[in-house]
C-alpha cells in the first residue's frame, strides 16, 4: 500500500476531511492513520487522546501547517477503523508504531503525546528509541496504577477508571453496546460532559464550534465500531505500565496548563520528578483544551519563552 498525502483544506473554517489510510501489520491486523499539517514537514506520529481517535489531530493541522511538522495520526487498536487486538499491552503500541514508520520508509520521527496518548508515547521511548528523534507530552495522563497519582484526580474521573478495575463486567457491558450508542445518538452529551468538568480556559475554546465539532466527531469516530479500545485504555492505564521512567533518556518537553481539570497537574510534576530528562512547562491560567488549542505552534516548534518553565 502506498501512502498518500492528505488534501489541505483552503480555509480554518471549513471541515478537513484528510484521505483515510490503513496499512496492514505483521500480524495481519489492519491500522488505520490519517495525516494532517505539512506533507513535506517533520515527521511527527500523534498518540491521541481517551476516548478519542486519530481525527483529534486536525486540531493541530493549522499550526503544524506553519511549522513545517507532518502529523501522522493513527488509531490505537480497537479505536475508529484500526481493527481491535485483544491482546494488547500499553508497550505492544510501540510495535503498531514501528511497523507504521516502516511502511512509511521512516527511519525517525518525533512523538506528540496527548492527555491518553501520553503513556503510549512513553511506552515507544521505553520500547523503539532509537526510531524517536523527539518527544512532547501534552497534559499527560500520568501513571494513576500508583495511588498516590490517581488520588490526584477529581472523584469522577477517578470512579470511571476504578470501575473498569473493580466491576469488569459492569464496564464490559456498557462499553460493549450502551454507551457506543448513546454517543452515536446524542453527540450533544459529549459536549456537556466536556464542559461540566471545563474551568474558565477550557469553557472558552470549547465554545468555538470548529473546535467543539473536532472533539466530537473524533469520539464518535472512537466509538464508531463498538468501544473496545476504549474499555481497553481504562484497564490498560491502571495496571503497571512496565517503563522503567528513570531509564529514559530522550530529552521530553511536557506541556501542561495549572488550571486543568481533567488531568491535573500533580501528573506532570510526577514525570518531571520521575523521568531524568523532562523539562515541565507550566503555563498560568491554560487547562486541558485550552492549552494546545491556543499553544499549538509552540508546542510544535518547542518555543518556550513566555512558559514558566519547572523541574521535579
Amino acid at each position: 500500500m502506498s501512502a498518500t498525502q492528505a488534501p489541505l483544506r483552503q480555509s480554518a473554517s471549513e471541515p478537513c476531511s484528510p484521505t483515510l489510510h490503513q496499512v496492514m501489520l505483521p500480524d495481519g491486523r489492519l491500522l488505520a492513520y490519517c495525516e494532517y499539517g505539512d506533507p513535506l514537514g517533520r515527521p511527527t506520529l500523534y498518540c491521541h487522546g481517551f476516548p478519542s481517535s486519530r481525527l483529534e489531530a486536525e486540531l493541530f493541522d493549522l499550526a503544524a501547517r506553519d511549522a513545517g511538522v507532518r502529523i501522522i495520526a493513527p488509531d490505537r487498536p480497537g479505536y475508529g477503523d484500526s481493527a481491535p487486538d485483544p491482546q494488547r499491552t500499553l508497550l505492544s503500541w510501540a510495535a503498531d508504531a514501528q511497523a507504521l514508520a516502516d511502511h512509511l520508509g521512516l527511519d525517525q520521527l518525533d512523538l506528540l503525546g496527548v492527555s491518553g496518548g501520553g503513556p503510549y508515547a512513553l511506552a515507544c521511548l521505553a520500547c523503539i528509541p532509537n526510531r524517536i528523534a523527539r518527544c512532547t507530552l501534552v497534559c499527560p495522563l500520568g501513571p494513576i496504577f500508583l495511588d498516590s497519582v490517581r488520588l490526584q484526580m477529581r472523584l469522577g474521573t477517578r470512579l470511571s477508571f476504578t470501575l473498569t478495575r473493580r466491576v469488569p463486567r459492569l464496564a464490559a457491558v456498557l462499553h460493549r453496546g450502551a454507551l457506543p450508542t448513546l454517543i452515536g445518538a446524542s453527540p450533544w452529551l459529549i459536549d456537556r460532559v466536556r464542559a461540566g468538568n471545563a474551568g474558565p480556559a477550557d469553557r472558552a475554546v470549547l465554545r468555538a464550534p470548529r473546535v467543539a465539532s473536532i472533539l466530537t466527531r473524533s469520539v464518535q469516530a472512537a466509538m464508531q465500531a463498538g468501544a473496545l479500545g476504549s474499555r481497553q485504555d481504562l484497564d490498560l492505564y491502571t495496571r503497571p505500565w512496565g517503563i522503567a521512567f528513570a531509564s529514559l533518556e530522550h530529552p521530553i518537553d511536557l506541556w501542561h496548563g495549572d488550571t486543568d481539570n481533567t488531568v491535573p497537574l500533580a501528573h506532570a510534576r510526577w514525570y518531571a520528578a520521575h523521568l531524568p530528562h523532562c523539562h515541565l512547562h507550566v503555563l498560568p491560567g491554560e487547562g486541558h483544551y485550552s492549552l494546545p488549542i491556543r499553544h499549538a505552534g509552540r508546542i510544535l516548534t518547542g518555543e518556550t519563552e513566555t512558559a514558566v518553565s519547572a523541574r521535579g
